[in-house]
C-alpha cells in the first residue's frame, strides 16, 4: 500500500497508453496546472492541501466518475518527486501501478458488485392521479450478492460512502438504468424517472458526458427523462446544483427535486431552481392522511406547482386514506406501494382499484 506520508513529495505521475483517449484529463488538468509529457505518456499532478484533489483517493474518485471502467483500468501511476524533472524519473513511471491498485476502494464489498456487473435496474410504476393512466416509471438500483439475494440501495450506499464510491456508483447506475429502459417493451409515452447525486458530481460538463452519451444510446427521447434530485438536504452549494441541473435541460431532459417537504433547504430550493418536477416527501405524505396542519403543507406545495408549472408527485402512498387525501388536494402524479412495487419487470397496469366517491 501506497501513502502519502510528506507534503513535499505528493505529486503523482499518471502514466496513459494513449492521451488521445482521456480527453476530460486534458481539458479539467489543462484548467488545474496539471503538467503534460505526451512523450512519456505521463501527466504530472500535484495532490494535498490547496490543491484541486486533496489525495491520491479524491483523483482516484474523480476518475472513476468521469471513466467508464475500461478507461479508468488503463491508468496507471507512479509517485514522482517534485524538485526533479520528470523526465529523470523513467524507472518510477515505467513500474507504475494501476491506479485502482494504490487506493483501499478495490477492498470494498461494493466493487466485486460493479466489476461483475451484479447492480441491477427495478422500476416502480407512476400513475396520473384520477384516471389511474400510466406515466411512467421511477428507476431503482438493487444489488445481487453470489447466493442470489438482493443487496438494498441504502446498503449499497452505505458501503460507496465508506469506501468513496460514490461518485463511481451514482454514474455507473445512472447509466444502468437509462440503458436498461432503452430495452424495455413499455408504451411510449413512459417517463422515466432516474436519481442522481448532486454531491457525486464535479463538473456537469465532465460527469455527466457519459450519462448523456447512454441516454442518447438508449434510444429514449430526452423529454422522457427526468433526472432527479436526491439527498437536496446535503447539497450545501445551491450555485453548483443550479449549474448541474441547466446542464441537464441544455441536454433536453427534465429535472425533479425528491423529498420535498422533509427539510428547509427542500423548500428552499423550489425558489431557487424553478424544477419540472417537486416529489411530496412520503413522511409528508403519511402524516397528511393523520394531520390538518400537514395536509395544509401539502397543499401549499401542490398550489406552488400549480401556480409555477411544476407536476406534483406524491410519493411513498402506501394506504388508502393517503390515497384520498392526496386526489383531494390535487396532486397530479401518485406512485407508493399501494400502486405498485419496484421490480425488475416493469408494471404496465394499476393494481387498485379508484377510490369511492360515496
Amino acid at each position: 500500500m501506497h501513502c502519502e506520508c510528506k507534503t513535499d513529495q505528493r505529486r503523482l505521475a499518471l502514466v496513459l497508453r494513449d492521451f488521445d483517449e482521456y480527453p476530460e484529463l486534458q481539458t479539467f488538468g489543462s484548467e488545474h496546472g496539471w503538467e503534460f509529457h505526451p512523450a512519456l505518456g505521463a501527466v504530472c499532478v500535484d495532490v494535498g492541501e490547496g490543491q484541486a484533489m486533496s489525495g491520491i483517493a479524491e483523483l482516484a474518485t474523480f476518475l472513476r466518475a468521469v471513466l467508464e471502467p475500461a478507461r479508468f483500468g488503463g491508468v496507471r501511476a507512479a509517485w514522482v518527486r517534485r524538485e526533479l524533472p520528470v523526465q529523470d524519473q523513467i524507472p518510477a513511471l515505467i513500474h507504475a501501478e494501476p491506479l485502482a491498485s494504490m487506493v483501499s476502494a478495490d477492498s470494498s464489498e461494493l466493487m466485486p458488485l460493479l466489476n461483475e456487473e451484479r447492480i441491477e435496474s427495478w422500476f416502480q410504476p407512476v400513475f396520473r392521479a384520477g384516471s389511474l393512466e400510466l406515466w411512467g416509471y421511477e428507476c431503482l438500483m438493487r444489488g445481487r450478492a453470489l447466493d442470489g439475494s438482493l443487496v438494498p440501495p441504502v446498503t449499497l450506499l452505505d458501503w460507496a460512502r465508506q469506501e468513496h464510491l460514490t461518485f463511481m456508483l451514482d454514474r455507473v447506475v445512472r447509466e444502468l438504468h437509462l440503458r436498461a429502459a432503452g430495452r424495455l417493451q413499455v408504451p411510449g409515452h413512459c417517463q422515466f424517472l432516474v436519481n442522481f447525486l448532486p454531491t457525486a458530481i464535479y463538473r456537469p460538463d465532465f460527469c455527466l458526458a457519459t450519462t448523456v452519451r447512454a441516454a442518447r444510446e438508449s434510444g429514449i427521447a430526452p423529454e422522457r427523462i427526468t433526472f432527479e434530485v436526491v439527498e437536496t438536504e446535503q447539497m450545501a452549494d445551491h450555485d453548483h446544483l443550479r449549474r448541474i441541473l441547466a446542464h441537464y435541460r441544455e441536454k433536453g431532459f427534465g429535472v425533479a427535486l425528491d423529498d420535498v417537504g422533509s427539510g428547509y433547504s427542500g423548500l428552499s430550493l423550489l425558489g431557487d431552481l424553478d424544477p419540472d418536477m417537486i416529489k411530496i416527501d412520503r413522511e409528508l405524505v403519511r402524516k397528511a392522511a393523520e394531520s390538518s396542519a400537514h395536509r395544509g403543507i401539502c397543499a401549499s406545495l401542490v398550489g406552488l406547482g400549480r401556480d409555477h408549472g411544476h407536476l406534483v408527485l406524491a410519493e411513498g402512498v402506501e394506504t388508502e386514506a393517503e390515497w384520498g387525501v392526496m386526489e383531494e388536494l390535487g396532486v397530479d402524479l401518485l406512485q407508493g406501494y399501494l400502486f405498485g412495487r419496484p421490480s425488475p419487470i416493469p408494471a404496465l397496469t394499476a393494481l387498485v382499484e379508484a377510490p369511492s366517491t360515496a
